[in-house]
């Protein structure tokens, strides 16, 4: 994981002269579960319930002309009155602009991402993945970037989109698949998301 984040930041240090060739997307920030796509917090209560947190994700996508290329790594792990829960979402996302213009322009994308909980309680999609459970999520979206302002060589941009979203689940106790299915389908209107281009 330590690797991953240096390997980000060398790409994204080196690069950061490129001219809204990298771009980092903040969504779900309205939201307060592991779903965030751009966090890195740890918070801890002293009360009764011992709760700890720590949430690290990140994305990142490089564009080659009016393509772009991503990577997308979640990491939760809390502790609550004894009971511990973790999980990682690791994924690949391609973009297709409509225009050259990054910052202004209309793109269709295509996600998927590989979920597991490596402890009893990582919430993903609405459903509780136990310790070795797995899912999967494939993503269709359409959205447009709107540029809001700049500063710094980063460029602010506001990214509503649409998406349609795919998940398969592989129970590691077979008698969950009844109780919990074995996929599930969303439609989701991104409202409050932007995209840092630099």
């Amino acid at each position: 994981m330590k690797k991953l984040l240096v390997a980000l930041i060398a790409i994204t240090t080196s690069s950061v002269f490129a001219a809204n060739d990298n771009m980092v997307r903040f969504t779900n920030i309205d939201n307060t579960n592991t779903t965030r796509s751009f966090d890195v917090s740890m918070s801890s209560d002293d009360a009764d319930n011992k709760t700890t947190e720590q949430n690290i994700a990140v994305n990142y996508a490089r564009a080659f002309g009016q393509f772009q290329v991503g990577v997308t790594y979640r990491s939760y792990a809390g502790e609550s009155g004894g009971n511990k829960n973790a999980g990682t979402t690791m994924g690949l996302s391609g973009y297709y602009n409509l225009e050259s213009d990054l910052a202004n322009t209309c793109y269709l994308a295509l996600h998927y991402d590989m979920h597991a909980s490596s402890k009893n309680g990582y919430d993903f999609g609405g459903k509780n993945l136990g310790e070795d459970d797995t899912a999967s999520t494939i993503t269709l979206e359409y959205g447009h970037r709107w540029a809001v302002g700049s500063a710094w060589g980063f460029n602010l941009t506001f990214a509503p989109s649409v998406s349609y979203a795919m998940t398969s689940y592989s129970w590691d106790v077979s008698a969950n698949d009844d109780l919990n299915g074995k996929a599930h389908s969303a439609l989701g209107w991104n409202w409050l998301k932007f995209d840092v281009l630099f």
